[in-house]
């Protein structure tokens, strides 16, 4: 996406379509969470993800939703992956929706962050700062005149802590409603396990 934002007019990076899977590749959750994947079709067709491997790619997946839907582009999402459907390569990703039976905790996710989409214009063309970037750790603010909104988020099984110089009051986290303690114009970010955060 950077070499695009390099090369290219702004119109481009800013109506890039982002999307995590497609009919053409596995679906997501399913990348995410398989180990062990079997070497034959028939073997990859009766796969279903463990609830270890489940919760595994859930939470990953929660974090790459999290980076498309605040990050500059449009959000497109494959049907179905957002209640939480699995398969491996095509036809094993192109079921049927499971209307009645979609992961519910998952298909909240996806309703939340739409709607934080949709709530602040600094999410939908505000420009883009990266404020931290290391191993799995990126955080970057989206900024649209006075509105500045930063995702962070941590790509990890373990907790880390960012220290982020802040200027004003701390922020509010709009995906807890917690307002985060910021002093002497540092802020401590705690990140748990493949954890969110979108700081107002």
């Amino acid at each position: 996406m950077e070499v695009i934002r390099e090369h290219y007019p702004r119109p481009a990076f800013y109506s890039a379509l982002n999307i995590l899977g497609t009919h053409d590749t596995p679906r997501i959750l399913t990348l995410l969470g398989a180990e062990d994947v079997p070497d034959t079709k028939d073997g990859r067709a009766a796969y279903r993800l463990s609830p270890a491997q489940r919760q595994k790619g859930q939470a990953r997946l929660r974090v790459g939703e999290m980076l498309l839907y605040c990050f500059p582009g449009s959000p497109t999402v494959f049907y179905g992956d957002e209640a939480g459907m699995e398969g491996f390569e095509d036809p094993l990703n192109r079921g049927t929706y499971p209307w009645g039976r979609e992961d519910r905790d998952l298909l909240a996710w996806f309703t939340r962050l739409g709607a934080l989409r949709n709530a602040y214009p600094a999410l939908q063309s505000g420009t883009i700062s990266w404020l931290y970037t290391a191993g799995p750790l990126l955080i970057f603010a989206r900024q649209n005149g006075d509105q500045r909104l930063t995702t962070a988020v941590n790509a990890s099984p373990d907790s880390h802590t960012v220290t982020l110089l802040w200027e004003g009051a701390g922020p509010t986290d709009l995906l807890t409603g917690d307002t985060l303690p910021c002093s002497g114009g540092v802020l401590h970010l705690q990140l748990p396990p493949w954890g969110c955060r979108l700081l107002l």
